[in-house]
């Protein structure tokens, strides 16, 4: 029998929010098949996603390969799915009752698509009234659809307050404080832009003064909302929208005559408050003009009195940089510097990178050497590749074998292997060097046990097949490698030991199966290349084919996965 259910248990399932979105993408919906207790379907848009419905213990349970379902939600297009069910379902059952037959006669496991009305066709069709009435309700339904039409309106009459009362709305949240969810975004942005088209057409019609407020205002909500965000907005969405409003806020204050004293308070506060990682702060140069030498000056007194306050906080340390860096005194800027020294050697790098540039090449290196020498935590490449890069310069090659063996030592890894060999050659030193280094990477391997399998797995291993050891590094990688270690192995001895290999590739293929998403399938598909490549070696096609069509029909309903398939020949 088909799986049955109604629009309020949709919307139980999802929430009002994901309900409301899933009404979008109905016309996305495609593929839609009954297959017993399960309903499937791909939802399309800017990707194509998997969907699967059913019922578990009497509660509607929905699985998609978006982001917000992986997450154990019942998203949006699993609602778009459910919908379009519903209406698949009613129109078949109209359909059985003219013609007389019964409900679930047509009911198999691949139920056709119903055919979709043609949207432009029907829009064209209607009259200027028909329209209206067509807007209206959906504007009537959707409260941020009217806000954002309100918002047009008022810009067309020249409302001020209007825009003002209506930016606050589509920005602040009402106030809210809690994180914007993934799916709130996009819809986010779309208003920053939306309120950012507004104050562009009042500063055309010459509410420059208006303006500059509900700028401010929209910076600040929106600074809030990013901030707010946490993960939502890693794709930047909202951040890319908010640099919009920084042009307008310029343009504003061009506009008009603002106090120098109240305009540099104000980009001092917003430039502080704006997050390190963040790069929308206003550019105060751009308003020097503006301010005067007055105002200036108020700014930087502002950015040290923030440093003063909290000499460690990562936006105070940036913005009184500047300042030192603005100076031009090199030996201030040194020193300044020099105050926020890290375990990492990082700030050391930076002290000699700025001495470099200036022509002061042995006070950089001795800044580099210190931060080599005083490190206690990882160590960047970039101050490593300073210090090496002066030393060959200047034939140091003694100091530069050590750096590189001193490096190996700390972080035993096949980059710093392939430098430590490529020096100690230069030298003429690499027999000892390699047996030094053999004994080191046995005796972490040792050290390790059985955690050596995690992660990317025992660096030896890698520097095996760096070597071209394979044998020695296939034996090793089947007591201790990872997986992706025992997966290259797989592919080096494939030729010669299918059989081996092929073992491998099944274990890997296992955990894949029960996964959806794209990268999921693109990782099934590259196995199953690999599977048929070794069962080609070992003559036994046949039971690759029966392998393949019991994959098939396990997997049958992850249509993205079926399609991928076939277009590498794996039919």
């Amino acid at each position: 029998m088909a799986l049955a259910f109604t629009e309020d248990e949709l919307l139980q399932a999802a929430g009002p929010r994901s309900f409301e979105r899933g009404l979008d993408y109905v016309e996305a919906v495609e593929e839609l098949e009954f297959e017993g207790a399960e309903i499937n379907a791909i939802v399309t848009g800017t990707y194509e996603y998997d969907v699967t419905i059913w019922r578990e213990r009497a509660k509607l349970e929905g699985q998609c390969s978006c982001p917000w379902s992986q997450e154990g939600n019942f998203c949006k297009h699993c609602v778009a799915v459910g919908l379009a069910a519903i209406a698949a379902l009613a129109a078949l059952d109209s359909d059985h009752a003219e013609s007389g037959e019964a409900g679930e006669a047509g009911l198999g496991a691949h139920t056709p698509t119903p055919v979709r009305s043609d949207l432009e066709s029907w829009v064209d069709a209607l009259n200027v009234e028909e329209l209206r009435a067509e807007l209206r309700a959906l504007i009537r339904s959707d409260r941020g659809l009217r806000r954002r039409f309100e918002l047009r309106a008022a810009q067309a009459s020249q409302d001020v307050d209007q825009v003002r009362k209506l930016a606050r709305q589509l920005l602040g949240r009402g106030g809210l404080r809690e994180p914007l969810e993934y799916e709130d975004a996009f819809d986010y942005a779309r208003s920053v832009r939306e309120v950012a088209e507004a104050i562009s057409i009042l500063l055309d019609k010459g509410h420059a003064v208006e303006a500059v407020d509900i700028v401010r205002e929209a910076l600040s909500d929106t600074r809030a909302a990013i901030e707010d965000a946490e993960n939502s907005d890693s794709d930047g969405t909202i951040a890319h929208a908010m640099f919009l409003l920084l042009p307008l806020h310029l343009r504003a204050c061009r506009a008009t005559d603002p106090d120098p004293i109240e305009l540099a308070r104000h980009l001092a506060e917003h430039n502080l408050a704006v997050p390190y990682e963040f790069e929308f702060a206003y550019e105060v140069n751009d308003y020097a003009d503006l301010l005067g030498e007055a105002g200036v000056g108020l700014v930087c007194d502002a950015y040290r009195a923030a440093y003063g306050h909290n000499p460690k906080g990562w936006r105070e340390k940036q913005l009184m940089e500047q300042l030192v860096r603005g100076s031009g005194d090199l030996d201030a800027l040194v020193e300044f510097l020099s105050r926020d020294l890290d375990s990492r050697g990082y700030q050391h790098l930076r002290i000699a990178q700025e001495l470099e540039a200036a022509d002061r090449t042995d006070e950089a290196l001795r800044w580099a050497e210190a931060g080599l020498r005083d490190a206690t935590g990882f160590i960047g490449t970039d101050l490593v590749e300073f210090v090496a890069l002066r030393y060959g310069q200047a034939g140091r090659m003694d100091d530069l074998l050590a750096l590189r063996r001193n490096r190996f030592r700390a972080e035993m890894t096949v980059s710093h292997y392939e430098l430590l060999r490529e020096t100690a050659e230069r030298c003429a030193a690499w027999p000892h060097e390699r047996d030094r280094a053999m004994a080191l990477l046995h005796d972490d391997l040792a050290k390790q046990g059985p955690k050596a399998q995690l992660g990317m797995g025992p660096v030896l291993i890698d520097i095996l097949v760096l070597e071209g050891d394979y044998d020695a590094a296939w034996e090793l990688s089947r007591k201790a490698g990872s997986e992706p270690q025992r997966l290259k192995l797989a592919a080096l001895i494939r030729a010669d030991r299918p059989e081996e290999a092929l073992d491998v590739y099944d274990q890997a293929l296992a955990p894949l199966r029960p996964q959806t998403g794209e990268d999921a399938y693109r990782r099934e598909v590259e196995l199953l290349q690999a599977i048929r490549a070794c069962h080609t070696r070992m003559g036994t096609e046949p039971a690759f084919a029966a392998y393949l069509a019991a994959f098939r029909k396990e997997q049958r309903r992850k249509r993205n996965l079926m399609r991928l398939m076939d277009s590498v020949g794996l039919a």
